[in-house]
């Protein structure tokens, strides 16, 4: 037995976001008018300046298919057919015959979706499933009960008692005076939200006399404790040769320069060895550490080896190579990763008042700020490449107000991240611009390591 074959129809179904949060939505079982204006008869309600108070937004033709009438004032993009199109490019295509429209009618297909912006609202919409149908309610909505008729006339003989009784004592509460000698307790918690310092209740004298001799008995004592620290001589069993100390001092003032050593005439390291300290020994033996005279240990500056001991002998360890030229490594295991990598964008889609050469210029220029984005993911993806389709809103002042990665195949959310957060701090030209712009354009991310 087969099963019976699904049904092909679509109906409407829209959304209206206001700061980026849904505040009403249609999805309609059968196609039908849809409205939108300023006026609270219309099924969509929208604020902004020269809207219409009712406007009919999607119509219905004698075939049941759907056609859009849009008013001038509407921006955004329409996809038919996988084809997208901005609706000031529509209007201006329109507008180039003899007689301008009033408005702008399209046709829709099941395929259609869009995303149009009226005033402060945006209404996105496109084609599903009819909705289940729900039967309206017999009883006209219009027709509702007068305050007066919800009341019987208990109800009312009630409400009027309890005023009459109660109503000289709430009026005499409200005008009677506080005496105020009379401190209210005021909870802890609420001087803490308020950031209200409590009041401190004052200590008798006595026990302010107590505490300062607590305070003066403790500062001798921490005296005392000072002195005999101070008086206190650590003395050492230890001797050195004035050689190795020679040498200990030059290691430490070429670890304080803060030099791994180096050739070249100029160097720290060419100025120290022609010192009687003769660093290139104490790098042959792979010095790492020294010991001061008083057996204090100095932390290492270079990898590897174990440097003077205790007693003043240079301690022979691997680490360092002396060569004629100068100390060089003898191996080094890791190096540095060197990142190879493309960032490049592509014409972008403008539609509003801002100057598409100098937006364009604009993006090609803040290139680099991605491009960091993308090396940071390549060190732990070395395979990763693919593009991302951004479409930013440009407010009258030139500042990004809003980001949306249209399409992303780069698939990496630490990169879709840091690109999203670069994109918002950018800043374009928008000289003489009287609203909003909507600006598209897609970045190929392609590099290897």
């Amino acid at each position: 037995m087969t099963s019976a074959p699904k049904s092909k129809r679509r109906a409407l179904k829209a959304a209206l976001v206001v700061d980026q949060k849904v505040y009403d939505q249609v999805h309609q079982h059968a196609p039908e008018r849809v409205s939108v204006g300023t006026d609270v008869s219309a099924d969509f309600l929208v604020f902004g300046k020269n809207l219409p108070k009712r406007h009919v937004l999607f119509d219905v033709d004698q075939s049941g298919a759907y056609v859009l009438d849009l008013p001038p004032g509407v921006g955004g993009r329409i996809q038919i057919r996988g084809k997208s199109k901005g609706v000031r490019e529509l209007w201006r295509k329109q507008a180039s015959g003899p007689k301008p429209p009033k408005s702008l009618r399209i046709r829709l297909d099941p395929s259609a979706r869009g995303k149009l912006t009226l005033g402060e609202s945006t209404l996105l919409f496109f084609f599903d499933r009819p909705a289940p149908y729900v039967p309206k309610p017999p009883f006209p909505q219009d027709l509702r009960p007068e305050m007066r008729g919800m009341f019987s006339s208990l109800d009312l003989s009630s409400i009027l008692a309890v005023l009459l009784i109660m109503g000289p004592y709430f009026f005499w509460a409200s005008t009677k005076e506080i005496d105020a000698s009379i401190e209210p307790e005021i909870d802890e918690r609420f001087l803490r939200v308020m950031e209200i310092p409590p009041k401190k209740e004052e200590p008798p004298p006595e026990e302010e006399e107590e505490e300062e001799e607590q305070l003066l008995a403790q500062d001798e004592e921490e005296k005392v404790k000072e002195e005999i620290k101070v008086e206190k001589v650590i003395e050492t069993n230890k001797k050195f040769s004035a050689e190795a100390l020679n040498k200990a001092r030059g290691v430490g003032v070429l670890r304080s320069l803060g030099t791994y050593g180096g050739d070249g005439p100029g160097s720290v390291y060419d100025v120290i060895q022609s010192t009687e300290n003769n660093m290139g020994e104490l790098f042959a033996a792979g010095m790492t550490r020294t010991i001061d005279a008083d057996s204090g240990d100095v932390s290492g500056f270079v990898p590897g080896g174990e440097g003077i001991n205790a007693n003043g002998a240079v301690v022979g360890t691997k680490g360092f190579d002396v060569t004629e030229d100068g100390p060089e490594l003898a191996e080094l295991e890791k190096q540095e990763r060197k990142i190879k990598s493309n960032v490049k964008a592509s014409d972008a889609d403008v539609i509003g008042d801002v100057d598409k050469r100098a937006v364009q210029a604009t993006i090609r220029r803040r290139m680099g700020a991605l491009q960091n984005c993308y090396n940071r993911a390549l060190r732990t993806n070395p395979g990763l490449s693919g593009k991302m389709t951004y479409t930013i809103t440009i407010s009258v002042m030139g500042t990004v107000t809003r980001v949306n990665v249209d399409d992303d195949t780069v698939r990496d959310p630490s990169v879709a991240s840091c690109t999203t957060a670069k994109i918002k701090g950018w800043r374009f030209p928008a000289e003489g611009a009287e609203e909003s712009s909507e600006v598209t354009f897609t970045v190929v991310f392609s590099g290897e390591s």
